[in-house]
């Protein structure tokens, strides 16, 4: 730790350090599947991102840069702050990936219109909500939460504060067309099962043009989808296990 980080003395220097911390630390606790869902009270997220940041100041594991003056300073603030919505978002990832093949699901066993609660900011499908909460208790089973915040501190060996180049944003989009077929994957076997469906269902309708196969096949295609997610949902927790540290990418 340096003697001062604004040259103004002791107490601007702990609270420039704990502000420029929190930069960082904020949006990866706030984005982190688990604590950082919307669910949690934002006074006890805030709560954790404050003692989590105060605790890395006291500490003095972390090397932060002598600044000379509020420029600088907001400059940094502003850099770390973006370097925390990267690490942030990719822990993200791993969540939206599970809500995507919710959605998926929902769609095509008929329950799209069913909504959850709203564990993000607008309410999804039950589907979705089973398994982004499915997969937040795994996580957090697997001690996931733990490896997030000492990554946290040995993160500023590998990126100092600052160093937003050395952050590459392509490394975010691979990984999010990679989340996305894994979605897709973990979801196929609903979608084959639905196109079946719909192929007998086209075979009947032309057999029995009277007959209203819709209204007849419907429930079946619901009850069908419940039972197949009810054998499959171990499974496809466990693929998505394995899978969600490379998404992730820097634990």
């Amino acid at each position: 730790m340096p003697d001062t980080l604004l040259a103004s003395g002791q107490a601007v220097y702990w609270i420039g350090a704990v502000m420029l911390i929190m930069a960082r630390v904020g949006f990866i606790i706030y984005f982190m599947p688990g604590i950082g869902e919307q669910a949690v009270p934002v006074r006890v997220r805030a709560m954790i991102i404050l003692v989590f940041a105060i605790s890395l100041a006291a500490s003095g594991v972390i090397d932060l840069p002598v600044l000379s003056g509020l420029g600088e300073f907001f400059r940094y603030l502003a850099l770390e702050a973006t370097i925390g919505l990267f690490f942030g978002l990719l822990l993200r990832l791993a969540i939206w990936m599970l809500s995507i093949t919710g959605t998926i699901i929902a769609q095509v066993i008929g329950l799209a219109q069913m909504l959850g609660i709203a564990l993000e900011t607008e309410a999804q499908t039950i589907t979705a909500n089973a398994l982004a909460m499915a997969g937040a208790a795994l996580l957090l089973s697997m001690d996931y939460h733990v490896s997030v915040f000492a990554r946290v501190v040995t993160l500023y060996g590998d990126i100092p504060a600052g160093a937003l180049g050395l952050v590459d944003p392509m490394f975010f989009v691979m990984r999010g067309f990679e989340a996305f077929g894994i979605a897709i994957m973990l979801a196929w076997p609903f979608v084959a099962v639905n196109l079946l469906y719909n192929i007998c269902l086209g075979f009947i309708n032309k057999a029995l043009p009277s007959l209203m196969v819709a209204f007849v096949g419907a429930p079946f295609m619901i009850g069908a989808g419940i039972m197949l997610l009810a054998f499959s949902i171990t499974t496809m927790l466990l693929v998505w296990g394995d899978r969600a540290p490379s998404i992730i990418g820097w634990l």
